[in-house]
């Protein structure tokens, strides 16, 4: 993080899927703050939002902190860090089950008598009875559970990914799809989710697979297959916003039945796409 005498506030926490909570703790901020992301940059690791993709959600600058470059400080150590680099700095913002310092032996209550200035607790948030934490956010989009994780993010759940080749049956015996291999984002469940293609032409209507393809090669596999246009595919690097689930992953017995199969999804996907509006 830069020294900016102009920073007077600053929101600290890893921030991983910027959701709703996250949201509440940049409203603290006044019109000279940041946010200081803390995570580890040493492990590949998939997240809600790699940081890259974390940035640019946060809705102020955003600097990162490298976990490993502080996970030996003391609670002073840390606070001292932060006045350091933020000299006018008058107001600190952190969730209520913020930790820092060596083992994380300091929680959020801690900084009220280690910073001199305003320290600000953000208190826990529920949803639908169900606290707002980015663990259970990555729970319930691997267990498939997109609208109720599109509900606590406040926004619909993207992926972005590389083209691949795929197993060139969609355009001769099904529907063309794009495949792509995606990294270090937090997988879907195994099944098939009306979604967007993001692409550089624009955010297009899709129906998306993501799972084992059980009725041909056996092998995993993410595709997307766009409604109701022909593509001219020119990138390489492509994104999914999944909007809602449509059905578990199944397999067919042959080709014929999953197309059949393919058609109702494209039919389900129309509908749900077409009352819902998306959050980007």
């Amino acid at each position: 993080m830069p020294k900016n005498s102009q920073i007077t506030s600053i929101a600290i926490g890893k921030f991983d899927g910027v959701h709703i909570a996250h949201q509440k703790l940049f409203e603290e901020l006044d019109e000279n703050g940041c946010a200081l992301i803390i995570d580890s940059i040493s492990r590949s690791k998939r997240s809600l939002c790699p940081l890259n993709q974390r940035e640019r959600r946060i809705p102020c600058a955003a600097y990162l902190l490298p976990f490993e470059s502080i996970r030996n400080w003391s609670g002073e150590e840390f606070v001292k860090y932060i006045r350091e680099k933020a000299p006018n700095l008058r107001k600190i913002v952190v969730g209520y089950d913020f930790r820092f310092g060596k083992g994380k032996s300091y929680g959020a209550h801690d900084l009220k008598s280690l910073f001199d200035k305003e320290a600000i607790i953000v208190p826990e948030i529920k949803i639908q009875g169900i606290p707002l934490h980015s663990s259970i956010v990555k729970e319930l989009i691997v267990f498939g559970d997109i609208a109720l994780a599109n509900k606590l993010l406040g926004w619909d759940y993207q992926i972005f990914g590389k083209v691949v080749a795929g197993q060139n049956l969609g355009s001769k015996e099904l529907y063309p799809t794009i495949n792509l291999k995606v990294d270090d984002f937090v997988l879907p469940g195994n099944g098939v989710y009306a979604t967007l293609t993001h692409l550089k032409s624009g955010m297009f209507y899709s129906v998306s697979f993501v799972g084992n393809r059980l009725s041909t090669d056996r092998k995993f596999g993410i595709e997307t297959h766009i409604l109701d246009k022909d593509i001219v595919l020119e990138e390489r690097d492509v994104g999914i916003v999944f909007v809602d689930k449509i059905r578990d992953n199944k397999r067919f017995e042959n080709l014929l039945e999953l197309k059949s199969q393919i058609s109702l999804d494209i039919l389900e996907a129309k509908k749900i796409l077409k009352n819902r509006q998306v959050k980007k």
